[in-house]
């Protein structure tokens, strides 16, 4: 069935724009699902007034009244949470399963869990030499995120702000545009007063752009590509407009030579391909001993059996299409010219998946072989594709999973956790798992990275503080 247009919504009200219409597709039956419009300058100008607007009232709320919004919310969200996942899972093809724990569940815990902070644990006084810093609501924020963890990035920026005493323009991934306009109806069904968070729907340089450039934003939070992250914060940087950058990532996996292979490999693996490869801190580079590789080999061929690709909307399938056929046949070529470089593939075919006979599907790669200077061991794939890369000793490993123009998350598996903890502090990153602990099960810790992975954090107090301004009264 096609849903009704996407629009903008400013104000609490929706807008049709006098732009192109962008077709919405579902990438498990390649049909339209539905369609967005491109808001453009007009309307963005629009909603960002009318967001600057709604600040002057906002940031005098209370802190315990911010809070218990977000608490509404939250509740709000669990309500619907079949409605969220399933509008996800028909965008870009999440699995039900992981659509329900990551987009509806996960974004829920965040939201109380940001109110929680805010109430309990964020300095929003405090004493320094005699002065008082006072933190507040820095004004507007332009929150521009992406399609392939669309509700738990709206969330992770948009409730950090709320609570702040900012608003905030949101402009969504015109890939999924529902889940953005449905977050922000759940806010004003919630209590919200208008403005608090407007929505624009539409293209990344066309309204993206709009955003990012506009005067009145005194904050700029972007998740996306390493081009468009730079294109978005040269855009905000005329105005001075303050930025936090989440770029991607080429995350390691470091199986140290202690660890029990059997349990790390199969759920290294996992993690490396979660949602078709489809997340930036996908553990996409799995490091293992040399002298085990043969082993290693052999539980990756077992382990492929374990994914079942098929319809997203079936509870027993957990690999889903790529979002579009572009993003499908890039990783395609991708593949072939991992192989045109020596890569061997352990598991995969180089070709669209044979198991469905609809939707962008790629099966599950592994590729060996590799030197360190490849394509496919630097650069982000965004796809169902791990690179296995042996090492000799410990210090090699360590070296391996630093070499990367990354710096987003890494895991580390050993059989000794102070061991895994001391080969943690050695790397470079923004965020270490040891031992398979996952992101959504902690949704307070900060999240961001290094280098070509951007700059700022999301999540917890940093998350938080990336949307306020500090005051130092002295007296």
């Amino acid at each position: 069935m096609t849903r009704p247009a996407a629009h903008s919504m400013v104000g609490g009200e929706s807008f049709v724009a006098a732009g192109a219409e962008i077709p919405v597709i579902n990438p498990f039956t390649e049909q339209p699902m539905g369609r967005a419009t491109e808001a453009g300058a007009e309307i963005v100008d629009r909603a960002v007034r009318d967001a600057h607007r709604a600040y002057a009232a906002w940031r005098g709320i209370a802190v315990e009244e911010r809070a218990a919004l977000l608490e509404r919310v939250a509740d709000l969200l669990a309500r619907d949470e079949e409605e969220m996942a399933a509008l996800v899972t028909s965008e870009m093809g999440m699995p039900i399963t992981l659509s329900r724990v990551t987009q509806a569940q996960l974004p829920a815990s965040v939201l109380r869990a940001t109110a929680q902070v805010a109430r309990d644990d964020f300095g929003w006084r405090e004493e320094v030499d005699g002065a008082t810093l006072i933190r507040s609501g820095a004004g507007v924020v332009g929150a521009i995120t992406p399609w392939n963890m669309p509700v738990h990035q709206i969330i992770a920026k948009v409730a950090a702000a709320v609570v702040a005493g900012s608003t905030v323009v949101l402009k969504a991934s015109e890939q999924t545009p529902y889940d953005a306009t449905r977050v922000a109806e759940l806010f004003l069904e919630a209590g919200a007063p208008e403005g608090l968070l407007n929505v624009v729907t539409g293209t990344g340089p066309v309204t993206g752009a709009a955003l990012a450039a506009h005067p009145l934003l005194t904050r700029l939070s972007f998740t996306g590509s390493v081009r468009a992250g730079r294109e978005v914060a040269a855009l905000a940087a005329r105005e001075l407009t303050r930025t936090a950058l989440e770029l991607g990532g080429k995350s390691p996996a470091l199986l140290l030579d202690d660890v029990d292979l059997a349990r790390a490999v199969p759920a290294a693996l996992t993690n490396g391909l979660v949602n078709s490869g489809q997340a930036c801190n996908a553990p996409t580079r799995m490091l293992v001993p040399a002298n085990r590789l043969d082993e290693v080999l052999d539980l990756v061929r077992e382990a492929a059996n374990r994914f079942v690709l098929g319809d997203p909307t079936d509870e027993d399938t957990n690999q889903g299409p790529l979002v579009t056929a572009r993003q499908q046949a890039s990783v395609l070529a991708r593949i072939e010219r991992a192989q045109a470089q020596g890569g061997r593939l352990v598991i995969g075919t180089g070709r669209p998946s044979e198991r469905t006979s609809t939707g962008f599907f790629v099966d599950p790669t592994v590729i060996v072989g590799l030197e360190e200077d490849a394509e496919a061991v630097r650069e982000e794939i965004f796809g169902p594709v791990v690179v296995l890369q042996p090492y000799a000793d410990e210090a090699e490993a360590i070296r391996i999973a630093n070499d990367s123009d990354y710096g987003l998350s890494a895991e580390v598996w050993s059989g000794d956790d102070e061991r895994a903890l001391a080969v943690a502090e050695m790397l470079s990153v923004g965020q270490v798992k040891i031992n398979g602990v996952r992101t959504r099960n902690r949704p307070l810790v900060p999240f961001g990275g290094m280098r070509n992975s951007g700059y700022g954090r999301e999540l917890g107090p940093l998350g938080i503080e990336e949307f306020t301004d500090v005051t130092a009264v002295m007296a």
